[in-house]
């Protein structure tokens, strides 16, 4: 168990808010530093590739200019061999995928500064993460509680990608479900699995959602979608449907391994894919799993 007091962070301000810095051992403080460097050099090429991307919409059909924008790229087209499906509409769009690309490249420029325990990057609703030599995250590490207690959750010695989906989330989806996590082997596919999970989770006579998307990079990148409304109740049997359709989509993902663990939650239910035990995940807000 990691030690809390050890840790050190830092953060630098980049779209879509704050992309910050986790590290501890022995040399946490240049691991920091490392983060910062890559952010920066990131940043000048961040905006021009988000709006290739956010025009782009669920399509592959962009040349992206910067490190992350090629990221989502690849990840992008990882997601749609999986899925089989030559239809952009089929498939998330890939600017959901670009936070967590800055978390991997900031990751793999801090992993390379010496040895450390534990280095953490997180940006919007992604998170990339390392541990070391079989470690497990302490419970009250400092990043939101959802994903935090997702990313205990998962044991010691893992590595990878970690994002969120959902109502809660920064980017609208097509689908109803509350919440969904994932870990994959990096944000950016996390990302994108984790969009791609969420759009399958509907129900019958679900309304189109409403109202303004305040960041006009995701507008224009859901442009022409169908967005969920607020279904408000359902009938336990729907709940369940939502829930089995996601797990399914989850399921594909899985056996072509481009994900490791998830977990589900629409109106107090769950389920849950993988090494990951729901009766754990307490801030999910579900009280039956399956």
């Amino acid at each position: 168990m990691l030690k809390t007091e050890t840790y050190l962070e830092k953060s630098f301000e980049l779209w879509p808010g704050l992309l910050r810095f986790v590290a501890s051992g022995e040399t946490a403080h240049a691991a920091l530093d490392a983060g910062m460097d890559a952010a920066r050099d990131m940043a000048g090429m961040l905006m021009a590739d988000a709006e290739l991307v956010a025009a782009a919409r669920g399509s592959m059909d962009f040349l992206p200019r910067g490190l992350a924008g090629r990221q989502v790229l690849d990840a992008a087209r990882s997601l749609a061999r999986a899925v089989g499906t030559p239809k952009s509409e089929d498939l998330p769009p890939s600017l959901v995928g670009l936070p967590g690309a800055v978390c991997d490249i900031a990751l793999n420029a801090m992993r390379s500064v010496g040895t450390n325990d534990f280095v953490l990057t997180m940006l919007g609703d992604a998170l990339a993460f390392h541990v070391d030599g079989g470690a497990s995250p302490a419970a009250d590490i400092s990043v939101p509680s959802v994903s935090g207690e997702f990313l205990c959750a998962l044991g010691g010695g893992q590595t990878g990608g970690v994002a969120i989906a959902g109502a809660q989330a920064h980017f609208p989806t097509s689908g109803i479900a509350d919440r969904v996590v994932v870990q994959a082997k990096n944000a950016a596919l996390a990302s994108l699995a984790a969009a791609h999970v969420a759009d399958g989770m509907t129900a019958p006579g679900m309304r189109r959602g409403r109202g303004r998307i305040a960041d006009p990079l995701v507008a224009r990148a859901v442009e022409g979608r169908t967005l969920a409304g607020d279904v408000g109740l359902l009938p336990p049997e729907e709940i369940w449907d939502a829930l089995s359709t996601g797990i399914r989509r989850a399921n594909v993902l899985r056996e072509n391994r481009l994900l490791r663990a998830a977990a589900l939650g629409l109106k107090g239910r769950g389920r849950t894919l993988g090494p990951i035990d729901g009766n754990r995940l307490l801030r999910f807000g579900v009280s039956e799993w399956r």
